[in-house]
């Protein structure tokens, strides 16, 4: 199985904190919360989150304070920090970068700024894990509706599918594809992580939709790993 990459959130309001790990969570990562500056400096040094998504103003200790302890720590300071604001004046966004943050977000914060945030420090297909180009049918199921697609390239994390009409951010879908000479199909559940509508899409390139893979097998990751390699 593919290991979940951990993100931790913090902030002292609990609706908040909740409906931000709902939505993470439908996305295939493992979500850690703290309410506090000292719970989430306890967890940042336990559980070495890929991602931190950190409020600036929390009880106990601030936001900021909490980064710079992480920035100024020789095993944490690798970690990104998303600092989490609700102001967008000047001096919220000095404290930020004073602290030594890697960026930063405004409340209201949508699923979109979530992904892109995402998307940006957690790359899994471009920092682990190489990907192939392959134009193949994809057998695709949300709960009871069914989709065929075509797609545009593969690695052991995901692939990007070819479609006019991505599916939303976060739609849980299970994958069928077949790769040139490699047995058996593959039979994946995934997360859209990704979409590039028509309107979005770069000159030349495919619109469609990224999709992570959630519950790859070993065996299943061992037959792209050989693919891609071969590619």
């Amino acid at each position: 199985m593919v290991a979940k990459e951990k993100i931790l959130i913090v902030d002292d309001m609990e609706t908040f904190l909740k409906l931000e790990k709902m939505l993470l969570e439908r996305s295939g990562y493992e979500i850690i919360t703290a309410r506090t500056g000292i719970e989430a400096l306890k967890k940042v040094q336990t559980e070495k989150p890929r991602l931190v998504f950190l409020d600036l103003v929390m009880p106990e200790m601030t936001g900021d304070a909490v980064c710079r302890f992480i920035k100024t720590n020789k095993n944490l300071k690798h970690i990104p920090v998303v600092m989490v604001t609700t102001k967008a004046d000047e001096f919220s966004r000095d404290r930020c970068h004073q602290a030594g943050c890697d960026d930063y977000m405004t409340k209201p914060v949508t699923q979109r700024d979530f992904f892109d945030k995402i998307k940006k420090f957690i790359n899994l297909e471009k920092r682990r894990h190489p990907r192939a180009p392959i134009r193949i049918s994809a057998d695709c199921m949300e709960g009871e509706v069914s989709y065929q697609y075509y797609t545009v390239d593969v690695s052991q994390s995901g692939m990007f599918i070819d479609t006019f009409k991505p599916l939303p951010l976060g739609t849980e879908i299970t994958i069928k594809f077949s790769l040139p000479r490699q047995g058996a199909p593959v039979l994946v559940k995934g997360t859209v992580v990704r979409t590039v509508p028509p309107s979005h899409a770069p000159e030349g390139a495919r619109s469609g939709m990224g999709v992570r893979f959630t519950n790859l097998s070993s065996e299943d990751s061992e037959k792209i790993r050989a693919y891609v390699a071969k590619a």
